[in-house]
């Protein structure tokens, strides 16, 4: 179980490990504090973006090659609370980091290598005096190849935070689930075109489920990039970098259709990580709506039953785009998930966030039987390397609720500090099981008390709860005694 110290009790250290404790105490505060993110979306934001996009076509034009596709129709998002900004805790953000990446290699080494990579960012987030977040000096480290991983992490930890909130806004009643697109078009393309490409198969980066039991599913495609260009100090608008990001988001998205063309949401975010004022998310949508077939628990085609590899959905030339502005109906080179696969795409998308679930608690193998062959079933059904591997045998409570999953070790100067991550027992054991609509039910039913349970009592780390049940939190260790051998 995670343990915390208390100067005076047993385990508590002095004299310089002390010291190092207490600095490592203030920086687990600092996580866990509640801290004012601003989003930036406004139909000037959209134009700059539309006047960029045309600039790059016209470009590409003067070499021959036709003009690069992109969701049409641009527009702000609304945030329903403060209106420009968003309340979060830095460890609320690595929270989503790690949900974003913990199914997104596969390999042996993802113990440490994927499931834990936010936890290097502990000491680069914290509150400004404008209470408002922002990269503290350590965050602010001058090394290119730390800078580069910064605004590439940090930016899918930023993005889908704020892209889970605009959702949840948009669908309050409903739990949402994230899962990586690349795994997910594992299951229906060739691997020789699924795997990333940017350059020449463009995809969104994520798409989020949102899921009530009982109703069809809505999904919306999210594609999330961030940068350290600082504002200008005249005229405080947004830099170019940013601009050219959310361009390519409009590409990545418009790569990737469900049913009909345009009619899925998406969502493209730009993090300044050295934004006036501390942290920006700047953000457009393209507007719509896809729904999934409704699954009924027991019945053919539910989330239980194991599915298979999809290799006949066609690529190239798979997205069919209808007869508009005078141009003729054709055929474009893209995925394209068609209406007669909606069905089978849904129970994808079930498995694949089970899955993501599991692999977050630390059941590798339990995220097996819910991936297909292509998905990288194989690299979870054998045994892993030494401390490469994530085993569900620790637990927490918190409040009358306790929580089983996997936790690592690691240093923060002289203080050492665990990190947790698991899901609600009872949930989990759902899954372990292979009920996958019984848990959805479940976690639905269970929504409203885990509010409840957010009041976390004594509890006095960083502590970040999802309404499908999982939990990541942190917390610092008694220092070991030396030994003499």
């Amino acid at each position: 179980m995670l343990r915390t110290t208390v100067p005076g009790q047993p385990g508590h250290a002095d004299t310089v490990g002390e010291c190092m404790a207490r600095t490592a105490r203030q920086i687990l505060n600092a996580l866990g504090r509640s801290t004012t993110v601003h989003v930036h979306s406004t139909a000037e934001l959209a134009a700059h973006v539309d006047s960029a996009a045309a600039a790059i076509d016209k470009k590409r034009r003067e070499k021959g090659p036709e003009a690069v596709r992109r969701k049409p129709n641009l527009r702000p998002v609304a945030l329903a609370e403060h209106g420009r900004s968003i309340d979060l805790t830095p460890w609320q953000v690595l929270h989503a980091v790690a949900r974003g990446y913990v199914l997104a290699g596969q390999g042996m080494g993802r113990g440490l290598a994927e499931h834990w990579l936010s936890l290097k960012f502990c000491e680069a987030l914290d509150a400004n005096r404008a209470r408002s977040m922002d990269l503290t000096d350590k965050g602010r480290s001058s090394e290119r190849w730390y800078k580069g991983m910064q605004a590439r992490e940090l930016a899918v930890g930023f993005g889908l935070a704020v892209a889970e909130h605009l959702v949840q806004q948009r669908y309050p009643d409903h739990i949402v689930s994230v899962v990586d697109t690349n795994t997910v078009l594992r299951a229906g393309w060739p691997l020789s075109v699924s795997q990333r490409n940017k350059g020449s198969r463009p995809r969104p980066d994520y798409i989020i489920e949102a899921w009530k039991p009982g109703e069809p599913s809505k999904v919306t495609f999210v594609a999330c990039r961030g940068n350290h260009q600082k504002p200008s100090k005249r005229s405080g608008r947004t830099q170019s970098t940013t601009i050219q990001q959310l361009v390519k988001g409009a590409e990545l998205t418009e790569g990737m259709q469900i049913g009909p063309w345009n009619t899925t949401p998406c969502l493209m975010l730009s993090t300044e990580l050295m934004g006036q004022g501390g942290v920006v998310v700047n953000v457009l949508q393209s507007p719509g709506e896809t729904l999934l077939p409704l699954r009924t628990p027991g019945g053919p085609g539910n989330a239980e039953e194991e599915i298979r590899d999809k290799p006949g959905i066609p690529y190239p030339n798979a997205i069919r785009i209808p007869a508009r502005d005078g141009r003729r109906a054709r055929t474009v080179d893209g995925f394209q998930v068609g209406e007669e696969d909606l069905a089978w795409f849904g129970q994808l998308l079930a498995r694949t966030a089970a899955a993501c679930l599991t692999t977050f608690s630390g059941g590798g193998k339990y995220t097996a039987r819910y991936l297909t062959a292509r998905q990288g079933r194989e690299h979870y059904d054998v045994p892993a390397f030494a401390a490469t591997s994530s085993i569900d045998d620790a637990d927490i409570e918190v409040g009358d609720t306790k929580f089983l999953g996997t936790d690592n070790v690691f240093r923060m100067g002289a203080a050492r500090i665990e990190a947790f991550s698991g899901t609600d027992s009872g949930l989990y054991k759902l899954i372990k099981d292979g009920s996958v609509e019984e848990y959805r039910q479940a976690a639905y039913e269970l929504r409203s008390k885990r509010h409840d349970s957010h009041a976390t009592g004594n509890w006095n780390a960083p502590i970040s709860f999802q309404d499908d049940g999982t939990v990541m939190a942190l917390s610092i260790l008694p220092i070991r005694k030396r030994r003499t051998l």
